[in-house]
């Protein structure tokens, strides 16, 4: 049995799987519901898991930096979260390595009001524009796109904070702003209401790692084959969230909360054509995070220090993905 339980919300999945009573015992922990960290459940629903000999109690854990601590201190032992809190880690000194990442472009998206005459991005000098947060990825994904355009963030343009997602999407229904980033859900909310697509950081390539997957070093010491075993499992969940369009949508249903069709099938859109096929994280994502990270060290870093990619290159080698893609 596989017990999908949750540290901070009173009530949350259970999921069984019949695995066999010798299957190695894991615990996996994510930071929230969504496309990009879904393969814990895909796996676990799809029996792959157990087809790999693996028991994985799949546990939700708020806030990336509080759940890489708890990878740390050993309470679980792999993690998806934010790429940052990872490289954060490490650069501090903590063992913690990224040993897949599901994409690796972000899935932000710039939206105008209904009523907005911007037609292009350099047509946003002089408007205002929401962000979730001041150092979000939307924030660092719209002061991106403005220099792209020429702008000059803070100076072009007004960019303000409204707290999240949802409250963007609402202020470009209403008219209180004239752009704004949002992703997800509030993304189509704000469709819904009028907005209309003006750029994407896809359709801009601005790399940044989603559904970042660790451990530890001292982990992968102990257990290489039963890290080489999971990450397997996630490489065929991957395949069946890309090649299955209605049973990932319907499973996306159900980790995600019951969202209606419409929703879930919005949601997997939106990120299933990205997810690389061998979980692979990109050293041009990875850098393009140093070279925005704050910290004094990660000027002289570099993606290597961060990522153990011999699993998945030894996967590619055994022609796992061909046999996968081929059927």
């Amino acid at each position: 049995m596989a017990g999908f339980l949750t540290l901070t919300v009173p009530l949350f999945f259970l999921a069984l799987v019949s695995v066999g009573s010798t299957a190695e015992k894991i615990r996996v922990a994510y930071v929230a519901a969504s496309v990009t960290q879904s393969l814990p459940w895909i796996a676990s629903q799809k029996g792959i898991l157990a087809k790999y000999d693996l028991n994985a109690e799949t546990i939700l854990i708020s806030g990336s930096p509080r759940l890489v601590q708890s990878l740390i201190a050993g309470d679980v032992d792999f993690a998806f979260a934010g790429v940052s809190a990872f490289m954060r880690a490490r650069m501090r000194g903590a063992d913690v390595v990224i040993l897949g990442t599901a994409t690796n472009v972000s899935s932000q998206k710039l939206m105008v009001g209904r009523a907005s005459k911007i037609r292009r991005l350099e047509d946003i000098k002089g408007a205002i524009l929401g962000v979730s947060q001041y150092g979000s990825e939307a924030d660092t994904f719209a002061r991106i796109a403005l220099t792209k355009a020429g702008l000059k963030p803070d100076k072009d343009v007004t960019i303000i904070q409204l707290g999240g997602h949802p409250q963007v999407a609402a202020a470009l229904a209403a008219g209180r702003i004239e752009t704004g980033v949002v992703g997800g859900l509030a993304a189509l909310t704000a469709e819904r209401a009028g907005a209309r697509f003006l750029t994407s950081a896809a359709e801009l390539q601005i790399l940044s790692p989603s559904g970042t997957f660790g451990t530890t070093r001292a982990y992968i010491q102990r257990k290489r084959n039963v890290v080489e075993r999971l990450l397997r499992s996630y490489i065929e969940a991957i395949h069946y969230l890309r090649t299955n369009p209605p049973g990932a949508i319907s499973l996306l249903q159900k980790y995600m909360g019951g969202l209606n069709v419409e929703e879930a099938s919005y949601l997997y859109h939106e990120q299933a054509e990205f997810f690389d096929p061998l979980f692979l994280p990109s050293d041009k994502a990875l850098q393009a995070l140093l070279d925005r990270e704050s910290d004094p060290k990660a000027k002289s870093a570099k993606p290597a220090d961060f990522v153990d990619v011999s699993f998945l290159r030894d996967i590619e080698k055994s022609g796992m993905i061909e046999q996968l893609y081929r059927k």
